[in-house]
């Protein structure tokens, strides 16, 4: 694995973190290991046993767990698992994977990246980024979903009317602008548990796997005011 020898400066707004990592190839297991434990912003490092002998409970040990999709049968297993225990999840991605929108998707983790793009300053700015509560995302998958976004509208499948409550149309301006949750929650004053529902209800109400469809919808449509 590449990526720089001395260890990244510590940012000082991310208290140290407990990563687990449920990968069954060893390269990459040990690859991952070694790279985690250089950076200052990891705290303990822990190997997750995703054999037959799994175990859901040893995830509420740490806050974020590493998985590869391309180890799908693991990470069906382990994604679910680690969202039901507020576990976060970075998930790993090969250039396949990327393009298969409906398996990026389905399991909704917390992040991604690009297998090929790993490195050390790489992987520390994704975890950061999640343990912020925000989605860390390549460009390449990025272009994929708003490219999926694009041929459902040209199908006409989705719906031009939609909807949504006045609290709802508050939240889905602020997913257009990018703001997490969290900032949602914030601007809203509210919790964060009721930004999580309301953004719930917009991908439901737009029949949108994932925020940023929903962002490329509510834009095309004229449910949001683009600030560009």
């Amino acid at each position: 694995m590449e990526g720089p020898s001395n260890s990244t400066t510590v940012n000082p707004l991310v208290i140290p973190l407990d990563v687990g990592i449920a990968c069954e190839n060893e390269i990459l297991r040990y690859g991952l290991r070694a790279a985690l434990n250089d950076l200052d912003t990891v705290r303990r490092v822990q190997e997750i046993p995703v054999g037959a002998d799994f175990d859901a409970a040893v995830l509420r040990s740490v806050g974020i767990v590493i998985v590869s999709y391309a180890e799908w049968d693991t990470a069906q297993r382990v994604v679910p698992a680690a969202r039901a225990a507020n576990v976060r999840v970075l998930a790993f991605v090969d250039d396949v994977t990327a393009k298969d929108i409906e398996k990026l998707l389905s399991l909704r983790p917390d992040g991604f990246i690009l297998q090929r793009e790993l490195n050390q300053h790489v992987l520390e700015d994704a975890l950061i980024r999640v343990a912020r509560s925000e989605t860390p995302m390549p460009s390449q998958i990025v272009a994929e979903l708003f490219d999926s976004a694009d041929r459902m509208l040209r199908r006409g499948t989705h719906p031009r009317y939609v909807e949504l409550s006045a609290r709802e149309r508050e939240a889905l301006q602020l997913l257009a602008d990018g703001l997490s949750n969290k900032e949602i929650a914030q601007r809203l004053y509210i919790s964060v548990h009721g930004a999580k529902r309301l953004v719930g209800n917009i991908l439901l109400k737009l029949n949108c796997p994932n925020r940023t469809q929903a962002a490329v919808i509510a834009m095309r449509h004229g449910l949001v005011r683009d600030r560009t």
